[in-house]
C-alpha cells in the first residue's frame, strides 16, 4: 500500500489564514472581486476581518499559490481567475504523474445516495465513524472507445455539498473537486492519495469486462481544503491493465 499526499499551499493546518483565504476565494467567486482588480489591502483586510498583517500574507501567498491572485510591488494584489486550473504538484510528482489516464475518461452514473459511513467504510476510506456523505455510484468510461468502461468509482461528497448534484450529473467530464471549488468558493490545497492492490470479483468482474478474480489497483483520494477539511472522498477500483502508478523521486544534496 503506498500513501501519496499532495499539497497545493504553504500549511494545511486548520490555521486563522486558511479561513481568511477561504473568505476571499468565496468573495472573489461571488463576483465582489472581479478579474483585472485590487483587493483591499494588506491594512484594510487585516481592520476588516480583524486578523494580524501577518495572517493576511499568509492567506494572500495562498490565494497566490492556488492561481486566484498576482502580488506586484507597488500595485497590490490583483485577481487573476475566478476559477483557476487545478495544478496540484509536490517535489517529486504531480497528479498526472500519479495516475495515467485518458483525457477522454468521463463519469456514467449509476446511482446517487445519502449514506453515514460504517465503521468498515469509515476505515477504509480514512474517515469519520458516523459521518455523512452523498454517495456518487458510476462507472467511468472512455467516449473515444464507444464509452468502454475504464473503471468503477464510489465518490463520496460532504453532505452540506448536496446541491451540486445536479452540476454532477450534467457535468461529467469535470473534476468534482472544481464544482466543489466553483459552487462554495472553498479551494481544494491538498489531495492524499492511498494506492492498494486487490482482486477484482462479481458482480463489479461484469460491469468492468473482465474475468472474476482478476487484479486491479485500488486509488482512494481524499481531497481536502487548506484547513484540513475533507471535501470529498473518491474510491476508483481499475483493472490492473488499465493503470499506472508513476513516482519520480530526487536525492537530495546532503547538508
Amino acid at each position: 500500500m503506498t500513501a501519496v499526499s499532495i499539497d497545493r499551499s504553504p500549511q494545511a493546518s486548520g490555521t486563522r489564514y486558511a479561513e481568511l483565504a477561504n473568505a476571499l476565494v468565496k468573495e472573489i467567486a461571488a463576483g465582489r472581486y472581479v478579474v483585472g482588480s485590487l483587493l483591499p489591502t494588506e491594512h484594510e483586510l487585516a481592520d476588516y476581518h480583524g486578523v494580524s498583517r501577518h495572517t493576511v500574507r499568509a492567506a494572500l501567498r495562498l490565494l497566490q499559490d492556488l492561481g486566484y491572485v498576482s502580488r506586484r510591488k507597488s500595485v497590490g494584489t490583483i485577481v487573476e481567475n475566478v476559477h483557476p486550473n487545478a495544478s496540484y504538484t509536490q517535489s517529486f510528482s504531480t497528479v498526472e504523474d500519479l495516475v495515467r489516464v485518458a483525457a477522454t475518461e468521463v463519469r456514467s452514473i449509476e446511482d446517487v445516495r445519502p449514506i453515514t459511513l460504517d465503521r468498515s467504510t469509515a476505515r477504509r476510506l480514512e474517515a469519520p465513524v458516523g459521518s455523512q456523505w452523498i454517495l456518487v455510484s458510476a462507472t467511468r468510461v472512455d467516449v473515444r472507445r464507444n464509452r468502454a468502461p475504464v473503471a468503477w468509482a464510489d465518490i463520496y461528497i460532504d453532505a452540506p455539498f448536496a446541491r451540486i448534484t445536479d452540476d454532477i450529473r450534467n457535468h461529467p467530464d469535470v473534476l468534482i473537486s472544481s464544482l466543489i471549488e466553483r459552487e462554495f468558493g472553498i479551494a481544494i490545497a491538498e489531495i492524499r492519495q492511498v494506492v492498494s492492490g486487490m482482486l477484482i470479483e462479481a458482480p463489479l468482474a461484469n460491469v468492468l469486462r473482465v474475468e472474476p478474480g482478476s487484479a486491479g489497483l485500488r486509488l482512494v483520494r481524499q481531497y481536502k481544503s487548506a484547513g484540513g477539511r475533507i471535501l470529498e472522498i473518491t474510491d476508483t477500483r481499475y483493472p490492473a491493465d488499465r493503470v499506472s502508478v508513476s513516482f519520480q523521486l530526487k536525492r537530495v544534496k546532503a547538508p
